[in-house]
């Protein structure tokens, strides 16, 4: 009402999404670097010496993630010299899923679908004990459907780019 009616082709609204406040306010500094479970990237000269962070997603501030889900480290502001090249880390046995990771090489969107699939990826790997396996995790995108209201609802199947509309009917 308050900026008068704005013109969408489709407009798609999910709530919900948040990451945990916990993750969003409390973890950042990585006191003692992990040096018995953390693999660089790049070779660096004492890493213990220098203060470590988290590795976050520039706009959402979501933890980045492996494609094992093994949480990143990168080196605190000012913790490098000037014009060195920025390692990073990642950390074998910490991991993130859900609403609080990003995976660096592919995001996916904030679901409970992706959730949902990561938790039980993980699990598996982990009970299997074969999370140094080359293959990662791997969306397999089951469809998505929004509710509009008045019995009505779109949906968009696995794989496709047609969104399509569709009305519930009610048997009284």
């Amino acid at each position: 009402k308050e900026d008068g009616e704005v013109g969408v082709g489709m407009c798609v609204w999910s709530t919900g999404l948040m990451m945990n406040p916990f993750v969003q306010a409390a973890l950042d500094d990585v006191h003692t670097y992990p040096t018995t479970s953390a693999t660089l990237s790049t070779e660096v000269a004492s890493p213990s010496s220098k203060k470590w962070s988290l590795k976050r997603h520039s706009r959402s501030g979501g933890l980045l993630v492996d494609d094992h889900f093994r949480v990143k480290l990168i080196p605190r502001s000012g913790s490098l010299p000037e014009g060195e090249t920025v390692p990073e880390a990642t950390m074998q046995d910490v991991f993130a899923i859900g609403d609080v990771s990003v995976m660096e090489k592919s995001q996916l969107p904030a679901t409970a679908q992706v959730a949902n699939q990561e938790a039980k990826w993980l699990g598996k790997t982990l009970n299997k004990g074969n999370l140094s396996e080359k293959d990662g995790f791997n969306f397999k995108n089951l469809g998505v459907m929004t509710y509009l209201g008045n019995m009505k609802a779109i949906m968009q199947a696995e794989g496709g780019t047609e969104v399509k509309g569709c009305v519930f009917h009610s048997q009284v």
